[in-house]
């Protein structure tokens, strides 16, 4: 019941925010939704518990996101990092808060 009503709200969130990039693109509100399969969500949850050795701890390796975006809901930990000028640098986490990247079908 919780993930069904989570999956619903990040969906509402994943529509407006389709609306809110095409009206920055000079785009109809509607054009990105158009363009996007809105019909569906992948819910993907990682937890990584801190680690007195990270650099002995097996995580998520270097990617990008192939969707067109995605939603990251942060923590207290952090463990994101950001490709800026062909170096990795920490995003660094503010709890609670929502990270939003651009994925590879929208750039």
């Amino acid at each position: 019941e919780i993930v069904n009503e989570y999956s619903k709200q990040m969906m509402n969130l994943g529509i407006t925010l389709f609306e809110l990039l095409s009206r920055a693109l000079g785009l109809n509100p509607s054009h990105l939704k158009d363009m996007a399969s809105t019909e569906g969500i992948f819910l993907l949850g990682h937890y990584y518990p801190a680690c007195p050795e990270p650099e002995l701890a097996a995580a998520t390796s270097k990617h990008t996101d192939g969707s067109y975006i995605t939603v990251l809901l942060q923590d207290q930990i952090g463990g994101l990092q950001a490709l800026h000028e062909d170096q990795w640098i920490d995003v660094p986490p503010v709890h609670g808060a929502l990270v939003v990247n651009i994925g590879d079908l929208l750039q």
